[in-house]
């Protein structure tokens, strides 16, 4: 090893000289030559997403870094702020993919717009809590005709419901998106009250419990883990699972599907699902490892 390393440091030596004699030239003009031809091959996503905030700036610069070393892969945010765009977007071929909606929104967006955009990858899940200032320790300790405040936009609306049903206080008829009208069973008489999202975390001061979104939970001052029911994460909220979306042709273009393909791996890689705890709390899962039973 001793000898290698003496030849090693003469070859560099030599080298060096050589170049300073005048070959330092050619070697610049190399260098240019390789630099353009690394430049040539890179691949190009645009990808659509809502307005980043500091969480999404640090997972999706994670996920940049990881595809510009291993693919080659320069990564083009294009973000929006309405939710009716990404897809249009997408459909339109302005981005190659997007990453900002759950299987549902996807599916519901595509039976109205009449498109067939694909979910190709699973990110993340943000289970949906419920909250109590009553004192109370689970559902099950939640009393008789105790009043249940959720939101009233018809995805969380639908969502609360079914994680009622799934803690066995109500029954429900089967619908994509229940509403109370399809309650069937609720023997413990609840009182389902509707309310905005925004206000639901308020409501807390005059109903026994509300289901809170991650993102108003904190700005009211309570703590993520003090829910007494945690929607389950199964085959019923399946449909909740955000994704990355892309045209049903995306393969066609091959250097382009194997970027979108390294950036899917950038995403899926440990760093990403360290960076979603720890922005997120604990409130959000990285789902393309959840199996779901």
């Amino acid at each position: 090893m001793k000898i290698k390393n003496k030849l090693a440091k003469k070859i560099t030596i030599f080298t060096l000289a050589f170049a300073a004699s005048g070959a330092i030239a050619l070697s610049v003009s190399e260098q240019n030559s390789l630099s353009a031809s690394a430049k040539a091959k890179q691949t190009t996503v645009k990808l659509g997403v809502m307005t980043l905030d500091d969480e999404g700036k640090a997972e999706w610069g994670a996920v940049q870094n990881y595809a510009k070393k291993h693919g080659n892969v320069k990564i083009k945010f294009v973000q929006f702020t309405d939710y009716s765009q990404p897809n249009r977007a997408l459909a339109d071929k302005d981005i190659d993919i997007n990453s900002f909606q759950h299987y549902y929104f996807l599916d519901n967006w595509n039976k109205q717009n009449h498109q067939n955009l694909k979910p190709i990858a699973r990110t993340i899940i943000a289970p949906i809590r419920l909250y109590t200032k009553k004192g109370y320790k689970s559902v099950r300790s939640l009393p008789k005709r105790a009043q249940i405040a959720i939101p009233n936009d018809a995805t969380n609306e639908g969502r609360s419901l079914t994680a009622l049903q799934t803690a066995g206080l109500i029954k429900l008829k089967k619908a994509a998106l229940p509403t109370p009208a399809d309650i069937t069973s609720n023997p413990k008489h609840l009182r389902i009250t509707l309310v905005q999202a925004d206000q639901t975390a308020r409501s807390l001061n005059s109903v026994d419990a509300a289901f809170i979104n991650n993102t108003f939970v904190s700005a009211a001052g309570i703590k993520y883990n003090s829910a007494i029911y945690v929607e389950p994460v199964n085959k019923a909220s399946r449909k909740w699972i955000n994704v990355i979306a892309a045209r049903p042709d995306y393969k066609q273009d091959k250097a382009k599907y194997r970027a979108i393909r390294t950036i899917i791996k950038g995403f899926q890689q440990k760093k990403v699902k360290q960076l979603i705890k720890q922005y997120s709390d604990g409130t959000e899962k990285s789902a393309w490892d959840i199996k779901l039973k």
